[in-house]
């Protein structure tokens, strides 16, 4: 008869150390609110989660290569306001959605250039941008909100439905699945992987260091403008101020979250979206409480080291 040890079980449960906490967390919230198992509720926790979470899924490969984009926010509330004064220009949609995620494509790829070629700290870089770009939109659209009338092409994206779910949701999951086949399917999901285990390894062996990383930060600064662009077409405005201070900080947790090394190697955009997943259902249920917020930032830093933690064990 063949024993299995206590530690042979535990290694087997590290990988789905998440997964069972979300599934622990949402038995508890459901039975202390069981409208949270509802149907629109569950649907309510992934709409919500859609902004972060297409953020987060192209930022992934730039974590994996022990990188980060800390510009992210800015580059979310210049991608709306600059889709919202081409509006405003007559433009049709296709320009307007080319117009904003052509910026954020060109930002995420200077950022890359700089990183890349000057060999500077990716952490300062993008410190250096979010100044700049937020300044940017300052300067472009001032304190004010914009209000976005009479496009409904354009607010379809953010509040639309399709298939009898939110446009957005769709989007997010296309997103997603597209950043997955990239990972697996593609030459550049084996670099960033090779990048993130050893850099000087992978130059030696031939691969192309530099235009990797020019192309990851430039999906990056792609799926903020997208998500800029989703942002500006649920609330019907564009502003400077939007992607505020912590929004960067939402997308690392989620990334980190779900199992992607910060110092580069390890990491999956599937795995991305179990963290996203886990901050969404923790910050749901805790608004379904009425857990006054002071408490829900306690709440939510400690339940991160914890499901870190159980992350680390190996």
């Amino acid at each position: 008869m063949r024993v299995v040890s206590a530690g042979a079980v535990g290694r087997r449960l590290v990988p789905h150390a998440l997964p069972l906490v979300i599934l622990v967390i949402v038995i508890v919230f459901s039975i202390a609110q069981p409208a949270f198992i509802k149907p629109e509720n569950l649907i309510g926790i992934v709409r919500q989660m859609t902004l972060v979470g297409i953020m987060a899924v192209c930022t992934t490969f730039v974590i994996m290569t022990g990188g980060v984009d800390l510009s992210v926010g800015p580059v979310l509330a210049t991608a709306g306001l600059v889709s919202f004064f081409t509006m405003q220009a007559g433009m049709p949609l296709p320009i307007v959605l080319a117009t904003g995620l052509g910026l954020g494509l060109a930002i995420g790829v200077v950022n890359g250039a700089i990183v890349a070629f000057l060999q500077l700290p990716p952490i300062i870089v993008t410190l250096a941008t979010l100044s700049m770009v937020r300044g940017a939109a300052l300067i472009l659209g001032g304190p004010d909100l914009h209000l976005i009338r009479d496009e409904p092409a354009f607010t379809f994206i953010g509040t639309g439905t399709l298939f009898g779910l939110p446009f957005s949701i769709i989007l997010f999951v296309a997103v997603t699945l597209a950043m997955i086949f990239v990972q697996r399917r593609t030459p550049l999901g084996l670099l960033v992987a090779a990048i993130g285990d050893n850099e000087r390894a992978a130059y030696l062996s031939g691969h192309k260091i530099a235009a990797t990383k020019v192309t990851i930060y430039g999906i990056s600064g792609l799926g903020a403008a997208l998500a800029g662009i989703v942002q500006s077409s649920q609330v019907h405005t564009a502003a400077a101020t939007y992607g505020p201070f912590g929004t960067e900080l939402d997308v690392i947790a989620a990334v980190v979250l779900g199992g992607t090394s910060i110092a580069g190697g390890s990491g999956s955009v599937a795995r991305t979206v179990v963290g996203l997943l886990f901050l969404g259902v923790v910050s749901n249920g805790m608004n379904i409480l009425n857990v006054p917020i002071d408490i829900q930032l306690m709440a939510k830093g400690a339940i991160i080291v914890v499901a870190l933690g159980l992350g680390e064990l190996k």
